[in-house]
């Protein structure tokens, strides 16, 4: 085990020995189960689609099975994720067809879309429930589950989340230990090692990683390491603590998005290419922190008092060299998009100690009743977050003959440019530009949330409720080139969720309303108004669901949803002028039908397939070039599969198949250029046996993208610039893992 330690960070070192040492002298024997007080992550049944995000907030519908739940969603579990190994979180969310990549490039953090929308990284990504700092790479290696809730969740989550909302569920603790290794192509290796004991005293499980990254995309290579300590104690017979505590440190260089030819051609395509690498560019290091824990005080069978506190803190150096925009024979900056020719411009992109922080504290009680016929689930509840934004060492600049680090005005001492068509460039030499402290921004949520789901005697509920949050940002931008801006803002605003479910034999039909409040975005580079932020804007959702499970081997579930919100984007764009102002004007909005099915057929065959079919509209704004076009980067159907098929002739094997599908979709606003669609196939195999009294072998082999199709994986408007992502090329994984 200490080999393990010494290839991580000091601080991991240090932070990983001295958690270890002070769990095993704390807990050491076998478990006790406290049934009144028992916390679970997730209430969904081993065939449902039910969402139970973890945070005492969000268990309105604890102890209800998948099937009476009003909202959508999706749980990928250990049995899914056994089946695709390990993986970037971008991997797994493929199983969930709502959710897209959204400028998840390598080396970079990961981004989403949920039916369409961005899911915003400050506020709508979590970790047992509460908000973490997604701008950051999330470890998978001590997690167990996967969850996402589909559309606005501001009522049980908090503002922020009106996209939805990814939930990572940790490991708990449990008997046993494993230690595994793995492998892929152009020989990235990794191991770690998952340990764990309970005992009266309760319980404890350490999981520690190290990687050496060497993917397909030459050049983007790096290493990560991780430790973390789930801990669980109880205290009396009513009580019960649960505590997570993680470091994780992840070193690699960036492989930067296409963009457009000349705003209209598609350029040509190569997921291998790390296009503009220089030798001066730099990897991009996330350093994260993350401290949680939750009390559970069982006052009587009917009421629970929950109280949760995390601080999730990370720091992260930002740098590398990427292209961006057209060369200096243009005589203009044209940000948007490379030169028709495939010219670039290489720049120069810093963003040192970079700091990001996440505090999160909650009470909350939950008592059932039973009265005249009528069971009430009612939740009471408050919170208060303050998330932070700190850019101290700020600098973008093109790496220019006199390495002086200024941008000149005129745009036209361009030294390092390079082609998409020959994929070279000049590198140059190694800029020294000056930095600036660029940006400054708090948001602080102060909330009350109320709700009650009433269950009626024919099985038929009624939820009711919503949250009032008082929503305060301030912020200070000092972008280079650009005015400074300073702003300060509050808004106090009521959620409200209203949902009924009636209950139709083996079946239920379920109608529901939700609204969110999404905090304002930051007016990107390309903007006149550059570093701006706009109001806060306000979603709506209606959806009609079924959810059926007529046996113990199948469930299916189909979602009708309306989500619409004010639009942002930056006036003119897609058009000559790509310094036009960064507005909210007109409403985008998503009309969508969700399908799934889960379970098995026979003891051999089992698996999962999802669709979902959208409209995504834009409409009411200035520009008639935008207004009824698809939104960017939403295809109209995407459908998704897992196969997993148990070998007759090979014991304890499981061959699989994982099939993805995604529709054409616009890569520019305006909808004239739109990215081809494409068909995905992954197999894998996984073959577990015994070897001895007490020890298990697991042998996984998996192929991803098996015919190694080329295509474009998202088109994403990231901080104002169109960006083409390309999908991974075929990649060959294994892993062996031993445990006991």
């Amino acid at each position: 085990m200490v080999n393990f330690f010494i290839s991580l960070p000091r601080g991991g070192r240090c932070l990983g020995l001295a958690l270890g040492l002070w769990s095993l002298s704390v807990f050491s024997q076998t478990a006790t189960v406290l049934p009144d007080i028992e916390v679970k992550a997730s209430p969904a049944s081993s065939l449902g689609f039910g969402v139970g995000v973890g945070s005492p907030q969000t268990q309105l519908y604890t102890g209800q099975d998948w099937i009476t739940q009003p909202l959508s969603g999706q749980v990928i579990d250990q049995a899914d994720m056994a089946l695709m190994g390990p993986g970037r979180l971008t991997d797994l969310l493929r199983l969930d067809s709502s959710v897209e990549p959204y400028y998840s490039p390598v080396g970079y953090y990961e981004g989403f879309l949920i039916r369409g929308f961005a899911v915003d990284p400050m506020l709508g990504i979590r970790v047992n429930g509460v908000p973490v700092v997604g701008e950051s790479r999330l470890n998978m290696q001590n997690k167990q589950q996967v969850q996402t809730l589909r559309g606005p969740a501001g009522t049980w989550a908090g503002a922020g989340t009106s996209a939805g909302l990814i939930n990572l569920v940790t490991k708990r603790p449990r008997d046993g230990r494993e230690v595994y290794l793995t492998a892929e192509s152009r020989a990235s290796l990794g191991a770690g090692i998952d340990l764990g004991q309970t005992g009266p005293q309760g319980g404890w499980r350490l999981n520690a990683a190290i990687d050496h990254l060497r993917p397909e995309a030459r050049g983007a290579d790096g290493g990560s390491g991780m430790v973390s300590l789930a801990l669980d104690r109880p205290f009396g017979s009513r009580s019960v603590l649960e505590m997570d505590l993680g470091y994780s440190r992840h070193s690699q260089r960036s492989q930067p998005g296409s963009q457009l030819l000349g705003g209209t051609t598609l350029p040509p395509l190569n997921p291998k290419l790390v296009l503009g690498g220089s030798s001066w560019s730099k990897p991009v290091v996330f350093d994260s922190l993350f401290t949680m824990g939750r009390i559970t005080h069982a006052v009587d069978s009917d009421f629970k008092l929950i109280g949760t506190a995390s601080l999730h803190r990370v720091k992260t150096d930002d740098r590398s060299s990427f292209p961006w925009g057209c060369s200096a024979t243009t005589g203009t900056l044209a940000g948007t998009y490379f030169c028709a020719n495939g010219d670039f411009t290489l720049w120069d992109y810093g963003s040192l100690r970079e700091k990001r922080e996440a505090a999160y504290l909650a009470i909350d009680g939950l008592y059932t009743v039973e009265q005249e016929g009528l069971t009430h689930n009612l939740t009471l509840g408050a919170s208060y977050l303050r998330r932070t934004t700190r850019m101290p060492n700020y600098m973008w600049d093109v790496a220019d003959t006199n390495n002086n680090g200024e941008l000149d005005a005129d745009f036209s001492d361009y030294a390092d440019t390079g082609n998409v068509f020959t994929s070279s460039w000049t590198g140059g030499a190694n800029p020294s530009p000056s930095f600036s402290d660029a940006f400054d921004q708090t948001i602080e949520q102060l909330a009350f949330v109320a709700h009650d789901r009433v269950t009626l005697s024919n099985g038929d509920s009624v939820a009711v409720g919503g949250r009032w949050v008082r929503h305060e940002e301030d912020l200070r931008a000092n972008f280079p080139y650009y005015p400074a801006v300073r702003r300060s803002q509050d808004q106090t605003v009521f959620l409200p969720g209203l949902s009924y479910s009636r209950k139709l034999n083996a079946a239920r039909v379920f109608v529901g309303y939700r609204q969110d409040l999404e905090a304002g975005q930051r007016a990107p580079l390309s903007s006149a108004n550059y570093g701006e932020v706009l109001s806060p804007r306000r979603m709506e959702s209606y959806e009609l669901g079924l959810r059926l499970q007529p046996g113990k081997t199948v469930a299916y579930e189909a979602t009708a949803f309306y989500n619409h919100r004010p639009y942002n984007f930056r006036r003119d764009a897609g058009l000559s002028d790509p310094l036009g102002s960064f507005v909210q004007q007109g409403r985008e909005s998503r009309l969508g039908l969700e399908l799934g099915a889960r379970g098995s057929l026979g003891q051999s065959l089992s698996g999962r397939l999802g669709l979902t079919a959208m409209q995504a509209k834009v409409s009411g704004t200035s520009q008639d070039v935008v207004n009824g076009n698809r939104a960017l980067n939403t295809p109209k159907l995407r459908m998704n599969g897992l196969l997993a098929y148990k070998l007759p002739a090979l014991q304890a094997t499981q061959a699989s198949v994982v099939w993805s599908y995604v529709a054409k979709r616009p890569a520019t606003a305006d909808g004239r250029v739109k990215l081809p669609s494409y068909h995905r196939f992954d197999l894998g195999l996984l073959h577990e046996r015994r070897l001895g009294e007490g020890t298990g072998l697991s042998l996984r082999f998996y192929v991803e993208n098996v015919f190694d199709h080329a295509y474009w994986r998202d088109a994403a408007d990231f901080l104002g610039d169109g960006y083409l992502t390309a999908g991974a090329p075929r990649t060959f994984k294994a892993s062996l893992t031993l445990s006991q």
